[in-house]
């Protein structure tokens, strides 16, 4: 999984991972960094990249379930796609 950055405008970090051969990008919107971090205020781009990198896993996974047209559990129900 790569971190892409942060997309100011969807309010989100983009991350990609690689699917069968194919990248497929997520974002993880800031309110479930933020509700992760039990606070209303935007958790800091430090502790973004930590909380993504300790959670890689799920999030793959969660992405992978969005690929094949599957909702994932929550918390991780709020992530979305790029379009292709």
């Amino acid at each position: 999984m790569r971190v892409l950055g942060k997309d100011r405008f969807a309010e989100s970090y983009r991350v990609a991972v690689d699917l069968d051969g194919t990248q497929v990008v997520g974002r993880v919107p800031d309110a479930l960094l933020s509700a992760q971090y039990g606070t209303d205020a935007r958790v800091s781009h430090t502790a973004a990249y930590e909380w993504i990198e300790a959670k890689a896993a799920d999030l793959q996974t969660a992405i992978a379930t969005l690929h094949r047209g599957g909702t994932p559990r929550a918390p991780f129900d709020q992530i979305t796609l790029d379009a292709p």
